[in-house]
């Protein structure tokens, strides 16, 4: 598939919107982030980039593009009925990054994984205009609920700013964009919510899930876990390697091959064979092989009989052994058999109980045969065999720094994972009297996947990376180090984590720092089924918001972005328009400011062709911008999302900024319309409700406001729906802070007036609806009611009887 960037970057032109800067770079004006674009750099839409010193901007296709019935936009005060012919393209410019550091560890079904690792192991990969996007075949992640969910999509995108670094007790930090969402609460007496990092203090509590799922019995398919192993093996001649020479040597002083045979008893047809292959470097047969099933028993070729079990029931013995592994095994390849592989664990010279049940395990679970080896310093357990090493070295790991929890585990039943816990702590850990557990390993994956499975079982647990010099000396020798140690701590009780505090449902962990730092690379996230959320080094955090719920055309459940771009001209534009009997042209779908000079070009010939122009509009703009539509535009429509800083912050705008534009787009004398989507528990107190009618009724009170319900869909399903009476409240707000023009929208028939017009003088019903459909229409050809007189504020049609009543009041498509 064409790269969706590099097809979008045929579709420019020169951009207008601009002022130019030092070093070739310029700032962009066409919305309020007023980016300072480098040459080769991108400004926060993605879509709009410097090359070498000139400002490229999106022209000539659309990705969107239908007939609406203008209610739908919605304009309620813009020649009702009328179709309008919507275009959007693709970008956004609210930057809304909700990401982690590619190291973060995330809890996945098969155990802890950094967010780099789950991108990597994706199966499909779309790049995209400010990134990339993965799809994973078979990845769940855990939720905060402590149930499987699967991972639709991992993300990866370039960000350079600031993050946010939380330092908890007894966890390591989390570095994400200061806008990611985590769940936490500073009264530990409130269930925990979703919060952004930047508004985190010292008096937070991170939350971690307590209650977590254990699966059903697991076996282990032996051959499949071998399957990527294959072994090189030689066939030999009869011959030995001396009389291989000699047949050469002879040959080379002009003996025939009927006496060389003589000489050696080997026909002289024999002769000639050898020295063919010699001649040709086939002297001898090399094979390789996989591993082979035969009577239910798995071995590699030449490897000695018999076999190790070609399925292995993930047993508490198995578990046991898997755990004493892990804690103490390694698999030695030997320098003269490059084949042979010794399975090894090494005791202290005590433990002759641990040794004498590593020995009874092997037995029990692979069959083979090891022997207890008394060392200088160890006491070992030894045995050779091929295909055990290579799936003990499969499941968990091989050198010290390699080493894991096997994936196994972690979806086995609560009675195996303890076994394998409780047989890595026996090996390798250390268990006090008052019920404090510590295990220290190098391998960062086995770390987070013992923690894990600690928690799983009931208990927080602690982890604690320390630097380590590069070298040390052991014995007199100096030998290279792991980079990092990690211990990891846990209590059987949790009874003496002072500082945690314990819910019926998580384990409530205080932060003890929260700093800032720059940071330039790549950022990781991940979308979740159902639930949304999942666990970012064991803190339940929300899933990406970003990527599927902002921007036009990137859901991966619909077409590809790149099918939906179709290359057109202005010409053709106002052709479709007369194609759908359209007589309005809206901007809108995505944000229209960014593509500010594409929708003038289509304006312009729109216009010409006595067609009406309208924005729709997030209100991010600039005066720049507003200035240079305002020769082509008719109606701007805002959204204004909320009255609190902080929510807009959240979305990656200035309240402030939208205001603004609401405020000079009427002074510009542009129709303005305004829609609050009213959303439980986001921006539906009667305070802020009040803050925004009394804004636009000082702008101007004949501002038509449109309060709408928010509706779950499957991207987000944490608020509910919003109830009728909400939107009636809302409404009636408006009304009395002065307001004479207020609808409510998105649940037709419950919200009684107020989806018509009334004469604020006389309160007749001037336009009555039902949904996108027109029912009654009565505003005079002059824009005045019929009964009093009073002018009606709006775009209103000459001739009334071009108003639709009861029409279609759905969009039609255009194609």
């Amino acid at each position: 598939m064409t790269i969706l960037a590099e097809v979008l970057d045929g579709f420019t032109t020169a951009g207008e919107l601009f002022e130019p800067g030092a070093d070739g770079a310029v700032r962009c004006v066409a919305c309020a982030h007023r980016c300072l674009i480098r040459p080769g750099r991108r400004g926060i839409c993605q879509v709009r980039f410097n090359d070498n010193g000139e400002l490229r901007v999106p022209w000539g296709y659309v990705a969107a593009l239908q007939s609406d019935p203008i209610e739908k936009k919605p304009f309620s005060h813009v020649l009702p009925s009328a179709n309008a012919l919507t275009f959007g393209m693709l970008g956004c410019d609210f930057h809304c990054p909700y990401c982690f550091t590619g190291d973060t560890q995330v809890i996945t079904g098969e155990g802890p994984k950094p967010l780099s690792d789950c991108f990597d192991l994706c199966e499909r990969f779309e790049r995209r205009v400010d990134g990339e996007t993965g799809y994973p075949a078979d990845l769940y992640a855990i939720s905060a609920s402590g149930a499987r969910r699967k991972v639709k999509a991992v993300f990866k995108h370039a960000y350079q700013g600031d993050l946010k670094v939380i330092t908890p007790y007894y966890l390591p930090a989390l570095k994400c964009t200061p806008d990611h969402k985590v769940f936490a609460a500073d009264d530990v007496g409130v269930e925990p919510v979703l919060t952004r990092a930047a508004e985190l203090s010292k008096k937070s509590y991170l939350a971690v899930p307590k209650h977590h799922s254990f699966s059903v019995p697991q076996v282990v398919d032996v051959l499949s876990v071998l399957s990527t192993h294959h072994i090189e093996y030689q066939i030999p001649w009869k011959l030995s390697d001396d009389q291989i020479q000699t047949v050469m040597t002879e040959t080379e002083q002009g003996r025939s091959s009927q006496e060389i045979g003589a000489k050696l008893g080997l026909d002289p047809s024999y002769v000639r064979h050898i020295r063919s292959k010699y001649r040709r470097g086939k002297i001898k047969k090399t094979i390789v092989e996989g591993a082979l099933v035969n009577g239910g028993l798995v071995r590699f070729p030449n490897e000695h009989k018999p076999g190790i079990p070609a399925h292995l029931p993930l047993t508490e013995e198995f578990a046991r052994l898997l755990g004493l592994y892990c804690a103490e095994g390694s698999v030695v390849k030997s320098k003269d058999r490059p084949n042979s592989l010794t399975i090894t664990f090494n005791f202290s010279p005590q433990e002759f109980g641990f040794a004498d049940e590593t020995v009874q395990l092997l037995k029990h679970c692979l069959g083979v045969d090891a022997q207890v080896v008394k060392r200088q310093t160890t006491l070992g357990v030894s045995v050779m065999k091929a295909s055990a090493g290579l799936l003990l070295k499969s499941l968990a790991g091989g050198k010290a720094q390699d080493k894991h929890v096997p994936a196994q585990i972690f979806n086995a039943p609560r009675n195996v994972a303890k076994a394998f816990l409780d047989a890595y702590v026996a090996g390798d850990g250390h268990c006090y009297p008052n019920g404090k557990v510590t295990i220290t390993t190098v391998s960062s994956s086995l770390a987070y996947g013992i923690a894990w499975l600690a928690l799983k079982l009931g208990c927080l647990p602690s982890i604690y990376p320390a630097k380590m010099p590069n070298t040390a000396t052991i014995q007199g020798r100096t030998v290279n180090r792991a980079p990092y140690q990690y211990t990891v701590v846990w209590y059987k009780d949790n009874a003496s984590r002072a500082r945690m505090v314990e819910t019926e449902k998580f384990y409530l962990v205080p932060i003890k720092e929260i700093e800032t730092e720059p940071f330039e690379g790549d950022v990781f996230n991940i979308e979740v089924e159902q639930e949304h959320n999942y666990l970012a080094g064991f803190f339940a955090v929300s899933n990406c918001q970003n990527w599927l719920t902002s921007q036009a055309g990137r859901d991966p459940e619909a077409e590809a972005s790149v099918n939906l771009i179709r290359k057109i001209t202005p010409e053709q534009m106002v052709e479709y328009a007369r194609r759908v009997r359209a007589e309005v042209v809206v901007s809108s779908y995505n944000e229209p400011l960014i593509t500010s000079e594409w929708a003038v070009g289509i304006f312009k010939q729109a216009r010409a062709a006595g067609l009406k122009c309208a924005f729709v509009s997030n209100g991010n703009a600039t005066p720049e911008a507003l200035a240079y539509l305002r020769p082509y535009l008719d109606a701007y429509k805002v959204d204004l999302k909320s009255m609190q800083a902080k929510n807009y912050r959240q979305l990656g705008g200035v309240l402030k900024h939208v205001l603004e534009t609401i405020q000079k787009a009427h002074e510009l004398g542009l129709w303005v319309e305004v829609v609050t989507l009213v959303i439980p528990g986001f921006n539906d107190s009667n305070d802020e409700l009040w803050d925004a009618a009394r804004f636009l009724a000082r702008v101007s009170p004949d501002i038509p406001w449109h309060v709408t319900a928010f509706h779950k869909d499957y991207h987000m399903t944490d608020p509910e729906n919003t109830p009728a009476k909400t939107l009636l409240r809302a409404a009636e707000i408006g009304g009395e802070a002065g307001l004479r023009y207020v609808y409510a929208g998105n649940l037709p028939g419950m919200v009684d007036e107020y989806e018509d017009t009334h004469c604020p003088q006389c309160n007749m019903v001037l336009v009555k609806r039902r949904a996108y459909v027109i029912r009654e229409y009565h505003i005079t050809s002059n824009g005045t009611c019929p009964k009093c007189g009073a002018k009606i504020p709006g775009v209103w049609p000459e001739d009334p009887d071009r108003v639709t009543l009861n029409g279609y009041g759905f969009p039609l498509p255009v194609y």
